[in-house]
């Protein structure tokens, strides 16, 4: 998933991983599976010394994110994800990265500046 997001992998190699049966879709529960996966690297993409958050404490989000998602992915409405449907999860992916990489350099700009504000209270 990383290297994924990162460039470094294609959308097959995560399909690879999470069709764990190999029957060419991705089931609910692979999806699951998945969804999980993802929110783990996200939390420590924004935080690297968070601890991974543990499956039952994750399920609410993932089953929320499931429920957003599905409709848009199982365009033919059939509980599966076929390779081609998964396309589209791959460029969801890349959406909430781009999102999350802009709030975090938010975020670092205001603590640079709330740095530099402290620095100059200090020299008065």
């Amino acid at each position: 998933l990383a290297e994924f997001l990162k460039g470094k992998a294609n959308l097959d190699k995560i399909w690879k991983r999470f069709d764990r049966d190999g029957n060419g879709f991705i089931d609910e529960k692979e999806l699951e599976d998945l969804i999980y996966c993802a929110l783990c690297f996200f939390c420590t993409e924004r935080d690297p010394n968070m601890p991974e958050p543990p499956r039952e404490q994750c399920q609410p989000f993932v089953n929320k994110i499931i429920m957003d998602l599905k409709p848009t992915l199982d365009e033919n409405d059939d509980g599966v994800i076929s390779r081609e449907e998964f396309e589209l999860f791959g460029q969801y992916l890349n959406g909430e990265y781009e999102k999350l990489q802009k709030e975090m350099e938010q975020q670092q700009q205001q603590q640079q500046q709330q740095q530099q504000d402290k620095n100059k209270k200090v020299k008065k």
